[in-house]
């Protein structure tokens, strides 16, 4: 018969406690479907003009309201409960057009894109993110017909190992799944006002006033995570990652158009193209008794 020693049982079972409650109260906190809530409270950024993928303007397409256009709106992120949650406002042209996004989570990473094998996102090596921006995470989204297609890549000195997650099956442009352990929420359902393609954004229902996109709810042990913020960059993509839109979180400077290029960016000379998700009270210590927990449960006789 197993025995155990007090104080390491009372600490297992304090922090198994500890974080059952956090990931109870963090999953309450919101639904994930792909609507902005209240959970992710004001946008880290907003787009600064409007889009050149095209006006989103469809209220039936062979999938029902399906994105027909393309833009990046604003962007959220809370770190709770042990999980990274992303709101990326906007819509998703539903012909492939590539939705990227970028985590830098403190652990090495490239600030230089270079993905190993051959992979879609390959078309975007030699990509310079913002000095100090270094990725540990790609993941790259594509609405094709009425499934959303979920590659992920981590992003090392030496390369990256890259993995097809799957696909969210989508009614009406909606649809949920858990791939790779982490959730992947879609309401692609937006109808733009977008303006003119470059000019200040306008729109009664762009910026700041979109309340529909793309959710991600991710472990922070998946990013390597640690402590301290977590950065986020945010683009729009064309087929193959080789047409790059002028969408991107942050946005870009009035007057900009589509950057094309290959699907090849350059931050090197732009600082902060980026935004920053900082941990909420208690996020430290829940992945220390987290930790803890898994120790002491190591202890046991």
């Amino acid at each position: 018969m197993k025995t155990y020693h007090s104080s390491s049982f009372y600490l297992s079972t304090l922090c198994a406690g500890a974080v059952a409650v956090g990931l109870s109260l963090n999953a309450s906190a919101q639904n994930l479907d792909g609507t902005l809530s209240a959970f992710y409270g004001s946008p880290l950024a907003v787009q600064t003009i409007n889009t050149g993928f095209g006006n989103s303007t469809y209220s039936g397409t062979p999938n029902g309201p399906d994105a027909n256009g393309s833009e990046l709106d604003a962007g959220y992120g809370v770190m709770s409960g042990g999980n990274l949650d992303l709101f990326l406002a906007g819509d998703y042209e539903n012909n492939g057009n590539h939705l990227d996004v970028f985590i830098n989570s403190g652990t090495p990473g490239q600030n230089t894109l270079n993905i190993s094998g051959g992979w879609t996102a390959s078309a975007m090596n030699g990509s310079v993110f913002s000095p100090g921006f270094y990725a540990g995470t790609m993941l790259d989204l594509n609405d094709y017909q009425g499934t959303l297609y979920v590659d992920q890549y981590v992003l090392s000195a030496g390369g990256s190992v890259n993995s097809y997650l799957g696909g969210v099956s989508l009614t009406a442009g909606i649809g949920n799944a858990v791939l790779g352990g982490m959730t992947v929420a879609l309401n692609n359902s937006h109808v733009s006002t977008m303006g003119t393609a470059g000019a200040a954004l306008s729109g009664a229902t762009s910026g700041a006033s979109t309340t529909t996109g793309l959710e991600l709810q991710i472990p922070l042990s998946s990013l390597g995570y640690t402590s301290g913020s977590i950065e986020v960059l945010a683009d729009i993509n064309g087929g193959g990652d080789s047409y790059l839109s002028d969408q991107f979180l942050p946005g870009l400077p009035v007057g900009t158009g589509n950057l094309g290029n290959g699907g090849v960016f350059n931050f090197s000379e732009t600082p902060d193209e980026y935004f920053t998700v900082v941990p909420e009270p208690g996020t430290i210590s829940l992945l220390g008794l987290s930790l803890a927990g898994w120790l002491s449960s190591r202890r046991r006789k």
